[in-house]
């Protein structure tokens, strides 16, 4: 699948959030990732709903909500009016995930899935129909909460299993993977199925262009 490059605005500067945004979607970027942090589901806050329509009039580019926060199910509606083109939700926030999802499929805007690093995809595996109704399925690199963490050993096991659960399934999500995403990282990730790279701190510390060209490049 084509490989595609999603930068996480959490390691931009915040002081400079339009510029740092406008310049990685130049540079390739095909959608801006928007962690959303409540101090309860992870111990940091980030940014507020109205960060969503302040960017989304400077991009061309979806706006991915990542909602990283308790009981999402009362927020959907919030984020899908405010303008996000994708929520994604991780799966052990959601009591009924299914539900969930055809929550947010029914509000328009298309819907993914965040498995954290110590996590297994049981509630997917018994919920398999669940895969056609995504477009975005995260193995997370990291568990939720900071950028800069040391990378899992479990995510290319996860990857594998992602990949094994869309081939079950017959269906075409992106696979993708959040936090700890470089160019040391990358070729490991790819190789063992992703292509979806979600990355931070590796695209926002320095200059933006050379290092969205240095991951595709590690990529290929």
């Amino acid at each position: 699948m084509e490989i595609k490059i999603s930068p996480s605005i959490l390691s931009a500067d915040f002081g400079n959030l339009r510029h740092d945004a406008i310049e990685a979607v130049a540079a390739g970027g095909c959608a801006v990732h928007i962690d959303f942090m409540d101090g309860h589901y992870v111990h940091n806050l980030s940014f507020g709903l109205d960060v969503i329509p302040a960017l989304k009039s400077h991009v061309s580019v979806p706006l991915v909500a990542h909602l990283e926060i308790e009981a999402p199910d009362r927020f959907l509606r919030d984020f899908a009016e405010a303008g996000s083109d994708m929520i994604v939700v991780q799966e052990d926030t959601c009591p009924n995930l299914p539900r969930t999802i055809d929550a947010i499929r029914d509000l328009g805007v298309e819907a993914g899935i965040g498995i954290n690093p110590d996590r297994n995809f049981s509630r997917i595996e018994a919920h398999p129909h669940i895969l056609r109704e995504i477009r975005l399925l995260i193995v997370m690199g990291v568990y939720p909460g900071f950028g800069g963490q040391r990378f899992a050993a479990t995510v290319e096991k996860n990857i594998s299993r992602a990949v094994e659960l869309r081939e079950e399934a017959g269906v075409n999500f992106d696979i993708g993977v959040d936090g700890g995403v470089s160019t040391a990282t990358v070729p490991h990730i790819v190789a063992a199925g992703a292509n979806y790279l979600i990355a931070g701190s590796s695209i926002f510390n320095g200059d933006i262009s050379k290092n969205m060209a240095a991951l595709r490049e590690s990529a290929s």
